[in-house]
C-alpha cells in the first residue's frame, strides 16, 4: 500500500515538473512572446496609437531580453576596461538602442509572418529558430537564450547568421580605438536622443 501510494506520488510529481518544463520551455516562450506581440499589435493598430502600442511592446519585450547581457557581450573586454558607472551607463543607452530598433520591427508584424521553428537546449543555454517571411522572402533568425533564475531570457538574436551582439561588438570597438569610450557613448546618445 505505502509502495503504491510513493509510486503514485512520484508519477504525479513527474507529470507536474515535465508539464511546467514543457511550458516553460525557451521555445514555448518565444511562441508567448510573439502571441502577446501580435495581439497587442492588433488591438493598437495605426499611427495614432503608436505610443500606446510601443509602451505595450515595451512591458512584454523587456522582461524576456537581458539586455545587461547583451550591453556586455557586445562591448566585450572593453567592458572590463570601464568603470561600474561606466558600464551601467552604457547598459542604459544600448538598452534604449535595442528596445528601439527591436520595437520598430516588430509592430510590423502579423499572423503568418513568424513560424517558430525548433530549439535547441544545453544545460542553462538554448538557441530558438524562427522563419520571417517578408515581402515575400523567407529568412532565419535565431534566438539565443540563457536560463536565469528559472526564466529563459534572449541576450542575442541572429539574423541570417549574423549575430547582433557580434555585429555591434565589432562596430563598438572600431568606435572606441579612434574616438574612446565617450566617442562611443556621445554617438549612441544622438541615436536615442
Amino acid at each position: 500500500m505505502i509502495y503504491k501510494l510513493t509510486v503514485a506520488l512520484a508519477a504525479i510529481l513527474l507529470t507536474n515538473i515535465s508539464s511546467v518544463l514543457a511550458e516553460s520551455s525557451p521555445k514555448a516562450e518565444i511562441q508567448n512572446t510573439i502571441d502577446r506581440i501580435l495581439t497587442i499589435v492588433e488591438s493598437t493598430p495605426g499611427d495614432t496609437q503608436k505610443n500606446v502600442r510601443r509602451e505595450k511592446l515595451r512591458e512584454v519585450i523587456k522582461p524576456k531580453f537581458d539586455f545587461d547581457e547583451m550591453a556586455r557581450r557586445s562591448l566585450g573586454s572593453n567592458w572590463n576596461e570601464i568603470s561600474a558607472a561606466e558600464q551601467a551607463d552604457f547598459t542604459t543607452v544600448f538598452s534604449e538602442l535595442l528596445a528601439r530598433t527591436y520595437l520598430s520591427k516588430i509592430e510590423t508584424v502579423k499572423r503568418g509572418m513568424v513560424n517558430v521553428e525548433s530549439e535547441s537546449v544545453e544545460s542553462s543555454k538554448a538557441v530558438v529558430k524562427t522563419t520571417v517571411l517578408s515581402q515575400g522572402d523567407t529568412f532565419p533568425i535565431d534566438y539565443k537564450l540563457m536560463l536565469e533564475n528559472g526564466q529563459w531570457r534572449v541576450y542575442d538574436v541572429v539574423i541570417e547568421n549574423i549575430g547582433l551582439v557580434a555585429n555591434y561588438r565589432n562596430e563598438f570597438s572600431g568606435i572606441i580605438r579612434k574616438e574612446k569610450f565617450s566617442g562611443l557613448m556621445e554617438r549612441l546618445r544622438k541615436k536615442v536622443g
